[in-house]
């Protein structure tokens, strides 16, 4: 796990050195998407959710915390920090996305509870293209105008689409999910890993620096890196002191990892200058994927 935020890495350096490359691959980026979420979708043990209905209200604190009180801290901070308000649409919305996929993982390294993880991971992610393009517009509605309806158009063919087909598989062809399973974590690595680099190399190859300002691109790595060490340790000092030791767990290492892969693609379609802004988060997650498994023993919260 400790080698886990490598292939990021990789992925965000081969973009930054070979743009022209990602862009010529870029038709494929929300192919790779959407064969992601779908990969994404057979991992999930879909007869698990319902148990989501026996711990309500950690549920719901746990993603008023993801949609509501980090995005608002992001945009307080974005505000601050820079001055362009495509960028700061950009950042709002990368804050907005649901779990990371990992997440899971590295909760059970951190000893915490995998299950509650998981389920904040699927709520999240089934909720996120209603509820995203929603408060987007709502926190930004004086910085810039959304249009909501494209969004969620656009949110609902590459995130729930897939997971339903995920789903039908797994319901309908569970002989195929069967044989394919072993091979998820490598082939949801790969998807990954080209994903980033195209994302990630549209959005440096599309960038103009002068026109963005030096000031901004500083702003923005700032906010990158807050978007998951900031999270990481505001949540666990909070999440230790409203909740039992493997649900704080859980929930510090669920909220500081966001699938800003979905937020970078759409952006990417919808408002591509915007688009650097959560792109840049995966430099971020280069950095918080290696330092979890290093610090683990650190930050695991322990029952009193």
């Amino acid at each position: 796990m400790r080698f886990f935020g490598v292939p990021i890495l990789a992925a965000v350096a081969a973009g930054i050195f070979f743009p022209y490359a990602a862009l010529s691959l870029m038709p494929f980026g929300f192919v790779f998407l959407f064969i992601l979420m779908l990969l994404s979708g057979l991992t999930i043990e879909w007869r698990r959710v319902p148990s989501v209905l026996e711990r309500p209200f950690v549920l719901l604190a746990g993603l008023f915390l993801m949609f509501v009180f980090f995005p608002l801290l992001q945009l307080l901070l974005a505000r601050l920090l820079i001055n362009d308000s495509q960028f700061i649409v950009g950042i709002v919305f990368g804050s907005l996305m649901p779990a990371a996929l990992v997440a899971p993982l590295f909760t059970r390294e951190l000893q915490g509870d995998e299950e509650f993880s998981f389920l904040l991971l699927v709520v999240s992610t089934l909720l996120v293209p209603l509820v995203a393009p929603l408060l987007l517009k709502l926190m930004t509605a004086s910085i810039l105008p959304v249009r909501v309806a494209p969004l969620m158009k656009i949110m609902l063919l590459l995130v729930t689409v897939p997971l339903f087909c995920s789903f039908l598989i797994t319901e309908k062809l569970p002989k195929v999910r069967a044989a394919v399973l072993p091979y998820l974590g490598a082939g949801n690595a790969i998807a990954l890993s080209l994903l980033i680099f195209i994302l990630f190399g549209n959005a440096v190859g599309r960038l103009n620096v002068g026109y963005a300002g030096i000031g901004n691109i500083g702003g923005l790595l700032i906010l990158a890196f807050f978007q998951d060490f900031g999270v990481l340790f505001l949540a666990r000092f909070l999440s230790g002191r409203l909740f039992a030791a493997r649900t704080a767990n859980a929930l510090f290492i669920t909220l500081s990892m966001k699938n800003v892969a979905i937020a970078t693609g759409i952006l990417l379609f919808y408002d591509p200058r915007a688009s650097l802004a959560p792109a840049l988060v995966f430099v971020g997650h280069a950095g918080l994927f290696s330092f979890i498994p290093v610090a683990r023993r650190y930050l695991r919260i322990k029952d009193k």
